[in-house]
């Protein structure tokens, strides 16, 4: 019985962080659509990884990696994007730009993250993150 309890515990906080997520990328999205950037896709997702934002700056395809930790005890929002997931999103891009013949435009991937609040008080825009 305890262990459906935890399960259950496991659920509810897994769907509240992806809630949060989803809102994180939201507020993501609507910030950098106040700082002129293009919207091209959001939540592109093949087998080799997913991409939050798909953005377009100055004829340069930004891809957009966002970040939410509503508690740093695991680090902060910016730690999170290790070099495993930094891979996964250049892998999926370079996958993205391949099936939309877009090999020869220039790219650059930026992350946005909210450390404990989501609102643009607590964002931070990293541009060239990696």
């Amino acid at each position: 019985m305890l262990k459906i309890r935890t399960f259950l515990r496991q659920l509810t906080q897994k769907k509240q962080s992806f809630n949060k997520g989803q809102l994180a990328e939201e507020a993501a999205k609507v910030f950098l659509l106040s700082q002129k950037l293009s919207m091209i896709e959001q939540n592109f997702i093949c087998k080799l990884g997913e991409i939050d934002l798909i953005c377009l700056d100055n004829g340069v395809i930004v891809f957009v990696e966002v970040r939410y930790r509503q508690d740093n005890s695991r680090g902060s929002a910016a730690q999170s994007i290790h070099l495993g997931k930094q891979k996964k999103v250049i892998k999926a891009a370079q996958y993205w730009l391949l099936i939309n013949h877009k090999q020869d435009t220039p790219i650059r991937f930026d992350a946005v993250l909210f450390d404990q609040v989501i609102d643009n008080e607590h964002l931070t825009w990293l541009k060239s993150a990696f």
